[in-house]
């Protein structure tokens, strides 16, 4: 027993975070939001359940001493069968359905439609994960496969396009990710509520897990499930594609169903959220927290007084999302009227080939002194670089909430940000300017009108220390215990 002030003597509440490839095994914007929440609510017990796949299975943060268990589990069960199923298909093969069998069919069915299933249909999965392999070796997958093929035809102009063989497997491999998913709730560590880090995946397994063992829980959504999907399913054919994206909609509005709360990081992801189908009267926002404290900011009144040289930088993966060449844009803009300027780019090479086309562009212009990449950079180098900066540049063509953007704030940096996201929720005049996706000119001019007033930056610095102290992360972790304390069973 833990007491609290002002609020009597009450059980720590055990929560069990469910993570999709994130948190603990793999760096990012999610593992970085997870170790922070875990980390500064050392009156909860956590555990934490990791859905992923065969190639990240060790985790790569340190554990926190509030964490009691981890459970990685890969989300695809292996078969050695499914080939030899295949081989004993024919066009004339006919099948005596069960009742189960029907029960199982009707879920996938409703799955691949990209409607929400019941909680008989998620009892049903349920069993069935106990031997996924079994289900996937089985007569269900030719039935699941032949209505599959009928729905192929809605996506392609012709049926022909997709031979019956590649639509089993589109078939296997949905039902593999749904079984996996569903399996992974027999692993759920017990709490009193579980915390899915996405509506998908996440969502799914907690919703699983509440219809046969009661177990309540409640979504925070990172990115726009959806939209995101686009990406994560880039280079397949258009029917897998159609498919995989009706498959996670219904794993999505399952959740959606099912859970307690959907927490949103943003009003920006709140207003995505309705328009996915989230309930309106479950939504609530509680924006993502930074160590404003770590991110101090240095010296404001010597770096704005009469500086040589003016440094504009951004710290941020190198990939197209991100817009570099967006940046390298602007920058060759902006020296046609400031002549001491150079601009940084530091954070690790995602994507090779854009990478040397940004470089490529940068030779192209003559901006080889001016534009400057510095790779990745330890949490503590970040915190230098920004305090360098006398703007920080967000040029990205898409964002969720932009951690990095909160971090320069904390540091005293005014902001020219791109109006993508939760940026227009965030940045106001009193320390940014923010300027259309990908107009290098309008970003220009403010960049240019900002770098010729460091009384003005001085000043915006101040604004931008004092505005990002609405997002320390201390303040989300007391709206997480909050919300945690209403599941806690005690006193």
């Amino acid at each position: 027993m833990v007491e609290f002030r002002g609020s009597g003597m009450y059980k720590r509440p055990t929560v069990t975070v469910v993570t999709e490839a994130t948190y603990p095994v793999a760096l990012g914007g999610v593992t970085t939001w997870v170790q922070r929440l875990i980390k500064y609510s050392p009156d909860v017990v956590f555990n934490v359940l990791c859905m992923t796949g065969p190639e990240r299975t060790e985790p790569v943060v340190e554990i926190p001493a509030n964490v009691r268990d981890v459970v990685i589990q890969e989300i695809v069960p292996k078969g050695n069968k499914l080939r030899r199923w295949l081989d004993r298909i024919t066009p004339t093969h006919r099948l005596r359905w069960s009742t189960a069998a029907k029960t199982l069919r009707a879920t996938f069915e409703r799955m691949v439609e990209g409607e929400p299933l019941s909680e008989p249909m998620l009892k049903e999965l349920w069993k069935v994960s106990k031997s996924p392999t079994s289900v996937l070796a089985s007569s269900t997958m030719y039935e699941l496969a032949r209505y599959v093929h009928y729905l192929a035809s809605q996506y392609e102009d012709k049926c022909e396009n997709n031979p019956f063989s590649d639509v089993f497997w589109v078939a296997v491999n949905i039902a593999s990710f749904v079984l996996g998913a569903a399996a992974g709730a027999r692993r759920l560590p017990n709490c009193d509520v579980a915390h899915a880090q996405n509506s998908g995946v996440c969502g799914f397994l907690c919703s699983v897990a509440k219809a046969v063992r009661n177990v309540p829980f409640i979504i925070t959504e990172h990115g726009i499930l959806l939209r995101e999907l686009d990406t994560r399913l880039e280079g397949y054919g258009r029917t897998t594609r159609e498919l995989f994206k009706e498959c996670f909609r219904s794993m999505m509005l399952t959740s959606y169903e099912q859970c307690e709360e959907i927490i949103e990081i943003s009003d920006y992801h709140a207003e995505l959220a309705l328009e996915q189908g989230a309930p309106e009267d479950k939504i609530k926002v509680v924006y993502s927290g930074i160590e404003t404290w770590k991110y101090s900011p240095g010296d404001l009144e010597r770096k704005y007084n009469e500086p040589e040289v003016l440094e504009v930088g951004t710290i941020t993966r190198i990939e197209r999302v991100k817009g570099i060449d967006v940046l390298i844009e602007i920058a060759a803009r902006t020296v046609e009227h400031i002549g001491n300027v150079v601009f940084h780019v530091v954070g690790p090479v995602e994507d090779e080939a854009y990478y040397e086309e940004c470089r490529k562009l940068v030779k192209e212009y003559g901006l080889e002194d001016i534009v400057r990449f510095h790779g990745p950079c330890t949490p503590d180098e970040v915190v230098k670089w920004l305090r360098r900066f006398h703007i920080f540049l967000l040029p990205s063509r898409s964002e969720g909430l932009p951690m990095a953007l909160l971090e320069a704030m904390s540091c005293g940096c005014p902001v020219v940000a791109s109006e993508v996201g939760a940026v227009p929720y965030i940045v106001d005049r009193n320390f940014g300017r923010t300027f259309r996706s990908e107009d290098a000119d309008e970003a220009a001019r403010h960049l240019v009108r900002l770098l010729y007033d460091p009384e003005l930056m001085f000043e915006m610095a101040h604004h931008a220390t004092k505005r990002a102290k609405q997002y320390d992360v201390m303040r989300m972790c007391h709206d997480y215990f909050r919300e945690y304390c209403k599941y806690a069973r005690g006193d």
